[in-house]
């Protein structure tokens, strides 16, 4: 944990911050114990605070209670509290020689991803701290950057992952070829108990849903809840997996079908229109990384939206489009959004991201295309699930467009 502590302190350096401040109350800051590799079942009831500076020594801040927890954390000094005006005084201490300190709010709400600080705290920091900034770009490094093991088990699982949908479009084709009765649900079921096969697991089953039940985007169907797939109809897979291996990474995919052999018309235009904006995405990051020029999250969500606002479809893109992927289907790094957010954090080597662009109609259809993109330690831009998708798949051709 020494060598960890080294390297975050040489982060703050570089970021031309005064220090970090690392701040929990009952597991609330999720971020500083993914930072600091704290066990998920360690039992901390009370507040902790660990300062990173840029220079000089490092300093831990713990209840009496608690100080076991937190032991594998050797900061150079450690302050022992235990009541509200030791904690106080042990604080102000602490940070008293800092101008500029770090902590994991966002200014005005702006990133909800790393605000993980509650608004009271901060105000309190405020008061005698005389500048607090945001850890957003700082705490990337440490909690979205995967290492290369992580990189390489999941162009594993992405290809796993892309089986296991195709084999549920070929259960879906085999079932209404046949007249055989078969509902969102069964199909959701026959993908969870192929990933169980391969030893994947997912936070959430799969999302799987005719065109209008995925109209709401993130509708999955269950037990009770789930419509019969038939003759030329939409059908929208998303399903999302990691293997069941500590600290391996999810992949993320979402294919369309018709239960059909002509795709109707709009539904293909539409389509159209949101793989050339996937495409207009993908493009931009591999130009930017191949020419060693950064880019940020919300250039990302420009490129890809721009397109589908290009074709009049803009109205009908409700949501970003693409979020960060680690051990965390959703992790903490930066998105590609510039709709529900504005994400100015940088895309880093090292980090998956999702590109998924959709178009809903409500009550009618819903569409959506996604890849994840895996930027490698070196810069190198991956689709681990490749080929991707072109066009809706006519489940009942003659010829079947999964293999």
């Amino acid at each position: 944990m020494r060598d960890h502590l080294d390297r975050l302190q040489s982060a703050v350096r570089a970021s031309g911050l005064d220090a970090w401040v690392l701040y929990d109350f009952r597991g609330s800051n999720t971020l500083a114990w993914k930072i600091l590799k704290l066990a998920p079942d360690a039992h901390c009831t009370r507040r902790w605070m660990i300062v990173i500076p840029a220079k000089g020594k490092t300093v831990k801040i713990v209840h009496t209670m608690e100080k076991l927890p937190l032991d594998h954390i050797r900061t150079d000094t450690t302050i022992v509290y235990d009541t509200h005006g030791s904690w106080d005084a042990a604080v102000r201490t602490a940070l008293a020689p800092f101008e500029t300190v770090a902590l994991e709010y966002s200014p005005m709400g702006a990133l909800p991803v790393v605000s993980t600080v509650d608004g009271g705290t901060v105000e309190w920091l405020k008061s005698f701290v005389p500048e607090v900034v945001s850890s957003a770009d700082l705490l990337q490094e440490f909690t979205s950057v995967l290492n290369e093991d992580q990189i390489a088990g999941n162009a594993i699982t992405a290809a796993l992952l892309r089986r296991a949908v195709m084999n549920a479009f070929r259960l879906i084709r085999s079932k209404v070829q046949n007249n055989d009765p078969i509902t969102e649900y069964e199909v959701q079921q026959h993908i969870l108990r192929e990933f169980e096969m391969h030893n994947l697991i997912t936070d959430h089953p799969p999302i799987v849903a005719i065109g209008p039940n995925a109209s709401s985007p993130h509708y999955a169907p269950t037990i009770v809840q789930a419509s019969l797939i038939e003759r030329d109809m939409i059908v929208l897979i998303d399903a999302w997996v990691r293997s069941s291996a500590p600290g391996s990474v999810y992949a993320d995919i979402t294919w369309v079908g018709y239960t059909g052999n002509v795709i109707p018309e709009e539904a293909e235009r539409l389509f159209g229109v949101i793989t050339a904006g996937r495409d207009a995405a993908l493009r931009l990051v591999r130009e930017r990384f191949t020419q060693k020029i950064p880019i940020y999250g919300f250039e990302v969500d420009q490129a890809c939206r721009s397109v589908i606002e290009r074709h009049g479809n803009g109205p009908l893109f409700i949501h970003r489009t693409g979020h960060n992927i680690t051990d965390e289907v959703h992790g903490p790094g930066t998105n590609m959004d510039d709709f529900e957010t504005h994400d100015s954090r940088r895309v880093l080597p090292g980090t998956s991201f999702s590109i998924e662009p959709g178009v809903y109609i409500q009550d009618t259809l819903g569409l959506r295309t996604e890849i994840d993109v895996v930027i490698s330690l070196d810069g190198d831009v991956a689709v681990p699930s490749e080929p991707i998708q072109t066009s809706i798949l006519p489940l009942l051709a003659e010829t079947d467009p999964t293999l």
